[in-house]
């Protein structure tokens, strides 16, 4: 298991569990990032991490995915 700031652009991974601060999950959700949902890595940016997920794209900060394990 790894944080999703340690994955490699192109790949797609498991999301197995999440934490942090309760109005971040929340947002983050919002977005069908949640425990068991597959996710792709599009690209790492200084700052944070690109996914895609069911037809869309979004930014999660680092801080946030190194608290979200793939």
């Amino acid at each position: 298991m790894q944080s999703l700031n340690e994955t490699n652009a192109g790949e797609s991974y498991t999301v197995k569990w999440m934490t942090g601060m309760p109005e971040t999950m929340e947002q983050i959700r919002q977005y069908n990032v949640s425990e068991g949902k597959t996710i792709q890595v599009i690209s790492r940016i200084l700052g944070g991490v690109i996914v895609g997920v069911q037809g869309r794209r979004i930014l999660i900060s680092d801080d946030a995915a190194c608290r979200i394990k793939v």
